[in-house]
């Protein structure tokens, strides 16, 4: 009869979980193309900004994006998503998605073309979590 284990370190179940998706995801839609990738800006060799995101089949993930508050407000985050969205174009995303909380930056990304698409309230503080998407 199986067990149910809870574990503090994440790394086999992990590996297990994600090994037994990508095979259930193989056989139903086939061999998936899935490329991560990040965009910096950077000032005099030191990263100062940057996106991280993946793209799986034809969609982009803005996973996590990140400036810091001197280049703000500068167009620079304008730049770098698009630099990701074109560098994702590359590898056949016709898609973006990403999610951000209300005291990060829903505001700008409704600005660069984005739509939302969902949010969770709850989160402490009167902090609501957005889901956005943008066709590429």
């Amino acid at each position: 009869m199986p067990s149910i284990a809870v574990e503090r370190t994440i790394g086999t179940t992990k590996k297990a979980v994600l090994g037994g998706l990508i095979g259930y995801n193989t056989e139903k839609m086939g061999k998936q193309k899935y490329k991560r990738f990040a965009i910096s800006l950077r000032e005099r060799g030191k990263i100062v900004g940057g996106i991280v995101g993946e793209v799986w089949t034809t969609v982009l993930f803005i996973q996590f994006f990140w400036m810091e508050q001197k280049y703000r407000g500068k167009d620079f985050g304008t730049k770098l998503i698009r630099a990701i969205e074109d560098e994702a174009k590359k590898f056949g995303a016709t898609r973006s998605y990403l999610d951000t909380m209300s005291f990060q930056a829903p505001g700008f990304y409704r600005s660069c073309g984005y739509k939302e698409f969902g949010s969770i309230e709850g989160y402490p503080d009167g902090v609501t979590r957005h889901w956005f998407t943008k066709a590429l």
